[in-house]
């Protein structure tokens, strides 16, 4: 095929500017990266000498070049970013173009990539139906395709493309916000907020979950709730802010003395209940006397102050008569109870 044939009524970009795309690739702009599929050495020398100037959006546009189809499909399996393709219908066989486009966009599953067909024989197939029948972004016989006509398809695609980039990367920051937001109001959810441990309708979701297992296995579990010791007085004193980072404090002790499986909530103002899977009595007993002595060996320090805190807790353990860990809960109130008329400081345990 003739250079002259191939850009007949066009003036053909000087060579000399060759070197344009190189020189604004210093300047880090990634590249468009479009991909010359053909057969013909001379489609590729006049294609890239067309296009030697080309920069779009501040970007230069660099080439890839190939000779067949399957050698154009590997290309774009391992370079997905591929954003124009320049694609000759006759290559290996006489549809060689036709079936990778199919293949583009249904087996590799590119469909942002745009497909500008180009054809040495033009009545083979009208025009009309390769539009309808492929996803394609253009049709030209290479006899029309001047260098200008060239210069402002492959700008054209490039535009089209840019813009489903720009569009699929709006979806996917919409997709994480949405994500983000699900997970802040799942946490929201369950959470105490200020404390940051379970509230007490996750920790009742909970203790559901642990009590069937316990049934089905035969395994023990046990309960024990906190009350810290007059913490009414401490907001008194010293004002809200302060009490809630004692109340965070306090939540940092606790859970440094419990153990992974363990779980904690917050059941009150400066209540709090633990369950403790797979332990018997006299074991939610011990943990329950090591978070009691970790409340009690040392105030809290808050803005310099020292903010001596103490607990009282009642411990049950779950009874496998118990239809639900309600029942347990509710004699570990009593021994709750039990522990402040006791003189508070102290850890007593239900019977049963």
């Amino acid at each position: 095929m003739s250079n002259d044939l191939l850009f007949a009524s066009d003036e053909s970009p000087d060579p000399r500017n060759s070197s344009a795309a190189a020189d604004a690739a210093d300047s880090g702009a990634p590249p468009w990266l479009v991909l010359v599929a053909d057969d013909e050495p001379e489609v590729h020398a006049v294609t890239r000498l067309a296009l030697a100037r080309l920069r779009f959006r501040d970007r230069p546009v660099r080439l890839l070049d190939c000779t067949s189809a399957a050698e154009a499909e590997r290309i774009l399996r391992d370079t997905p970013d591929i954003a124009v393709i320049l694609l000759d219908v006759v290559m290996e066989t006489e549809d060689a173009g036709l079936q990778l486009v199919r293949r583009i966009r249904q087996d590799v599953g590119n469909s942002a990539v745009r497909i500008i067909l180009r054809t040495g024989q033009p009545a083979r197939v009208p025009e009309e139906d390769l539009v309808l029948a492929y996803e394609i972004d253009g049709y030209t016989a290479k006899t029309e395709l001047t260098a200008r006509r060239l210069f402002t398809s492959v700008v054209t695609a490039l535009r089209a493309y840019a813009g489903l980039a720009e569009l699929e990367r709006r979806l996917a920051e919409r997709s994480r916000a949405l994500e983000e937001a699900t997970v802040r109001l799942n946490r929201m959810a369950t959470l105490d907020p200020l404390t940051g441990v379970w509230n007490r309708r996750r920790f009742l979701e909970l203790a559901a979950a642990e009590l069937a297992r316990a049934r089905r296995y035969g395994r023990h579990l046990g309960v024990f709730l906190l009350d810290l010791d007059g913490f009414k007085a401490v907001n008194d004193a010293h004002g809200d802010a302060t009490g809630d980072a004692v109340l965070r404090a306090v939540v940092k002790r606790v859970r440094a003395a419990l153990r992974i499986s363990d779980h904690i909530a917050r059941s009150g103002g400066a209540e709090f209940v633990v369950l403790l899977p797979e332990t018997d009595g006299a074991g939610t007993a011990v943990v329950a006397e090591r978070v009691r002595a970790a409340l009690a060996d040392s105030p809290i320090l808050v803005e310099e102050r020292a903010i001596p805190v103490t607990a009282s807790i009642g411990v049950a353990s779950w009874l496998p008569g118990e239809p639900g860990v309600e029942q347990t809960l509710h004699r570990a109130e009593h021994a709750l109870h039990a522990a402040k008329q006791a003189g508070r400081n102290r850890v007593e345990r239900a019977e049963g």
